[in-house]
């Protein structure tokens, strides 16, 4: 009740009067400059997950060696989303973050083109994880910083990036692996991030909200259950995903094919990511998110009884659009969670620590395919986002 209390007393960014909202034509154009930096930033996130086929065949790994690849990649940008977060609102240095992040995107790539072992693999994993920590609190702040109002819908064109990125990565990095080599693929796919540093630099200016001092200060009691909510959501997703490619590959499909195949899934976000910051800002934020959570669910519980390819599609299009109705509503909810004009730290803690949890999905998930099979590990997953959904009813019912 305290906490509750708290959330409705503690200052909000987007509605603090720091400044004049910046003009119609800069919001506009700063919209689109971060709904592209969005795609290529997502555009690594989904890196790895369709080279793992073909990096388990290079080095001979069992699927619990190899789900130890993203592990690693995600495992270290959530733990350093918080820190940096909270750094870059202090500093005023989300800028500068930013460009960085992506030009170590692109340095990670080359690294991991170079991998000629397993631990070197794993080496390059760890890179694109740090270059990973840089975006989601920076654009956060940026979202807030020019939409003081209709935020929900502000996030979800944002979100249109994640949909794009998670499209393009598994149809571009796949194909490309399948014509030139995986090393050759990944040495080409690191030219879009110094791509998107150099966007930042041109386009972006920084905000004039400094954050306020102390980390945690501010942190309230839904703040930490949408965090771990999120977390468990991103679990379930991540978990399925990530061996979607392996699964169909299991099934003797291509690697061309596996990587079209996931991409279905991903389109979905290009319709989902806005309808859920949408819809969100006209009901609750928790109700989109319990019917993100409760549609994962089912739809993966349903793709796991059927094998006859056409519904496989259709069915991993509804699991990619239900999840990606998450993501732009966990960020507003947690920018209208921070204190103190600490936005960065916020969506650090909620999307950065969620990430730490869902780290474990490959690991969790390559384990029980090496023991159970594919059908037990996305029931599993299935599971974990009802978990989720019932941790939610919990939330404040935030109104958008």
């Amino acid at each position: 009740m305290l906490a509750a209390q708290r959330l409705e007393s503690a200052p909000v960014i987007a509605q603090a009067p720091v400044a004049a909202a910046p003009p119609a034509r800069e919001r506009r154009n700063a919209l689109i400059a971060l709904t592209v930096l969005h795609t290529i930033n997502d555009f690594y996130g989904l890196l790895l997950p369709p080279l793992l086929p073909a990096l388990r065949a290079a080095f001979g790994l069992s699927y619990t060696e190899a789900g130890a690849i993203p592990f690693v990649s995600t495992g270290v940008s959530a733990l350093l989303q918080p820190t940096l977060g909270y750094v870059a609102d202090r500093r005023l240095a989300r800028r500068l973050f930013m460009a960085g992040g992506f030009v170590g995107f692109g340095l990670a790539a080359l690294w991991l083109s170079a991998a000629s072992s397993y631990a070197w693999a794993l080496v390059g994993a760890a890179l694109l994880g740090l270059a990973g920590s840089t975006y989601h609190p920076q654009s956060a702040t940026y979202l807030v910083y020019y939409f003081r109002d209709r935020r929900g819908f502000a996030q979800g064109i944002h979100g249109l990036g994640n949909g794009l990125g998670f499209l393009l990565a598994p149809l571009t990095v796949a194909g490309l692996a399948e014509a030139l080599g995986w090393p050759s693929a990944v040495r080409l796919v690191a030219i879009p991030a110094f791509v998107g540093a150099a966007i930042v630099l041109a386009t972006l200016r920084e905000p004039a909200l400094r954050g306020g001092a102390g980390m945690f200060a501010g942190i309230t009691r839904p703040l930490l259950l949408l965090t771990i909510v999120n977390g468990l959501s991103l679990f379930a997703s991540v978990g399925f995903q990530n061996w979607l490619p392996s699964y169909y590959a299991a099934l003797r499909y291509s690697l061309g094919q596996a990587g079209l195949f996931t991409g279905a899934m991903f389109a979905a976000g290009m319709v989902a990511q806005p309808s859920g910051g949408t819809l969100s800002d006209r009901f609750s934020r928790r109700t989109v998110v319990l019917a993100s959570l409760l549609g994962v669910a089912l739809f993966q519980l349903l793709f796991v009884a059927t094998a006859w390819l056409p519904l496989m599609l259709a069915l991993s299009v509804m699991i990619g659009f239900c999840g990606s109705l998450m993501p732009p509503v966990a960020m507003v909810y947690a920018s209208e969670l921070a204190a103190g004009q600490r936005t960065g730290m916020a969506v650090g803690i909620v999307w950065g620590l969620g990430t730490a949890i869902s780290a474990f999905a490959p690991l969790v998930t390559g384990a029980m395919i090496d023991l159970f099979g594919f059908g037990a590990a996305y029931v599993a997953m299935a599971a974990v986002a009802l978990v989720a959904a019932a941790l939610a009813t919990g939330l404040p019912r935030a109104e958008g």
